[in-house]
């Protein structure tokens, strides 16, 4: 942690020193909530729901983000030791939850490892890593054979909305990257006797408003990336524009419509990808985790 190149902005921070990076994290591994979660993929939430672990920070900076509590926090959360993140895995297996769900884990690698190295002789759940898509490639190669399924987001083909939305203008090519290297740790997707997911990639996509085009884009690049039956797509209608009423952006202040996100969802189909679906009514800020 001396010099962080752990996520793809590589700002070198000294976080050993308490430097913060563009993560607004220090060295400590900072976990904003540990428990049960239903909101996920139905074959990963399952009837009990996912062991699902939010890590405070981010490495992007989504003018939308439904986190913004705990993605752009410095102090939010609370201080653990692989060991006692390790503890907490243990802990939501045995409290049933279905999977370990690590949900924007990268900036807080080397820890969360140690962790997995820790708990996983003892656990018998599968574990997912749950992230914005914008990952290194070289971080992602530490843990193979840790990670059981990649719950990948894929937000844009254009570097220009990528900029103007997220700070990263590198993100399409970056996340083309990444999503290559899951596939290649975890392969075709699979499940297990009960329905659930065992191993696997998850891509999802959230339709914005303004921006069906772009969505279009997104699944016709991933389509060329990676064979079409290998994985999963879940494209989400679950746009919230409560989140960026405080944005520039007045094409943001506004939910997605049914005919944007009818549309993506033929083009999907036409593509030949499987996976799931929204309902309007998930664009609701109700569906946000209390942190």
């Amino acid at each position: 942690m001396s010099k962080c190149y752990l996520c793809p902005r590589m700002c070198g921070a000294d976080r050993s020193a308490g430097e913060r990076g563009v993560c607004s994290q220090g060295a400590d591994i900072r976990v904003s909530r540990a428990a049960l979660h239903q909101f996920e993929e139905p074959p990963i939430s399952g009837s009990r729901g996912a062991g699902t672990v939010f890590f405070s920070g981010c490495s992007l900076r989504c003018v939308f983000c439904q986190n913004r509590e705990i993605s752009r926090g410095c102090d939010v959360g609370d201080e653990v030791s692989p060991r006692a993140l390790a503890d907490i895995f243990l802990r939501l297996e045995a409290e049933g939850a279905h999977n370990i769900d690590l949900v924007t884990p990268t900036h807080f690698a080397d820890g969360v490892i140690a962790a997995l190295e820790i708990a996983r002789p003892r656990l018998s759940i599968p574990i997912v890593y749950n992230t914005s898509g914008y990952e290194r490639v070289e971080t992602l190669r530490r843990f193979e054979g840790l990670i059981d399924v990649y719950l990948p987001d894929f937000k844009y083909a254009s570097g220009e909305l990528a900029a103007k939305y997220s700070s990263a203008r590198d993100y399409p090519e970056v996340a083309s990257a990444a999503l290559t290297e899951m596939h290649r740790q975890v392969g075709k997707y699979s499940y297990g006797e009960d329905g659930l997911l065992r191993r696997g990639l998850v891509v999802r996509h959230l339709v914005l408003p303004s921006h069906r085009q772009d969505s279009m884009a997104v699944l016709l690049r991933l389509s060329e990336l990676l064979p079409v039956g290998d994985i999963l797509l879940s494209l989400m209608s679950q746009y919230t524009p409560e989140f960026a009423f405080d944005s520039e952006y007045k094409e943001l202040r506004r939910r997605v419509t049914s005919f944007e996100y009818g549309s993506v969802l033929e083009y999907a189909h036409s593509l030949g990808f499987e996976g799931f679906m929204q309902g309007r009514s998930s664009a609701s800020a109700k569906y946000t985790p209390d942190f």
